[in-house]
């Protein structure tokens, strides 16, 4: 059991961070709602309500699964060709990218898609780099359309300027538009880090990024004193090595280090990355220090 996986238990769906017994999940769909699957209906939920359920197995924003509780396992590589067999929007997708290892997560993988769901697409270890390649290559050629970035930024509630947002999404090239359908590009690799520490309070850092791993889970950009976790999709890829950052999140002490945590929450307007070395070649510092003075 992997990363991106999914697992089942009394109708309750739970997205896998990490394999093993316990199971270190979170909850994602819930009984009653507005997607049908065999008759029974469920709703998507947000993590400040994941504690309602299966509260003996919640702590801290994770739920730790029994492996003997889990009813169905749903892996997100080893299911693929069973899901493109019945849903026409990942097999389009599945059908560009042709890679060995690759597979599909979220609500298309559990039967709980929406028509206007977006496809979570799996890539796994060195075929995730050859996969933003061919998007590259794809949207230069046409074969691909860059993402409603006006939608995204609307559904993600992103507090940075909608241009600023857009200059850091453009050359990401892990979401695109094929024939309609409209999918996101993620990235497994090994174990997901799990971090607890002793939180400080509210801080804003800057520096130069002397390694990163900018799609992971958490997206990490290491600074000389600080490490940057971000645990948003928002700011996933959002700076890359040598490149000067500013960052705004909550410091936690983890064994230690100093860790600035952005995404501490998913709507939080005052946590953000931002490749300082990007705004200032596109010209937009101005526009950044002005919003950060509101």
């Amino acid at each position: 059991m992997r990363f991106r996986d999914f697992i089942e238990v009394e109708n309750h769906f739970f997205s896998v961070l990490r394999g093993g017994d316990p199971i270190t999940c979170v909850l994602r769909y819930v009984p009653n709602g507005d997607r049908v699957k065999h008759g029974r209906k469920y709703r998507k939920i947000s993590h400040s309500e994941a504690h309602r359920y299966f509260g003996g197995f919640y702590s801290d924003g994770l739920h730790y699964i029994p492996l003997e509780r889990v009813e169905k396992h749903y892996d997100a590589m080893k299911n693929l060709s069973e899901v493109c067999e019945r849903d026409e929007c990942v097999r389009k997708v599945a059908n560009f990218f042709k890679l060995e290892k690759m597979g599909v997560t979220g609500s298309r993988l559990i039967g709980l898609a929406k028509d206007d769901s977006d496809v979570d697409f799996v890539l796994y270890d060195e075929c995730f780099e050859l996969g933003r390649e061919k998007m590259r290559k794809g949207i230069e050629r046409k074969k691909l359309e860059n993402p409603d970035f006006e939608r995204i930024y609307v559904k993600r509630r992103v507090d940075l300027p909608f241009e600023i947002f857009v200059a850091h999404e453009k050359r990401k090239y892990n979401k695109a538009v094929i024939d309609g359908v409209s999918f996101d590009v993620l990235y497994v690799g090994g174990d997901v880090e799990i971090v607890k520490g002793i939180k400080v309070g509210k801080v804003e850092v800057k520096g130069t990024v002397v390694q990163a791993k900018p799609f992971d889970y958490p997206a990490l950009y290491k600074l000389p004193n600080f490490d940057v976790l971000c645990f948003t999709h928002t700011f996933v890829g959002q700076a890359f090595e040598g490149e000067l950052i500013e960052a705004r999140g909550v410091l936690e002490v983890v064994d230690g280090k100093n860790v600035v945590i952005v995404g501490s929450r998913r709507d939080a307007k005052d946590e953000f990355v931002v490749s300082l070395t990007l705004l200032e070649r596109e010209g937009m510092m101005d526009e950044f220090e002005m919003w950060k003075r509101i």
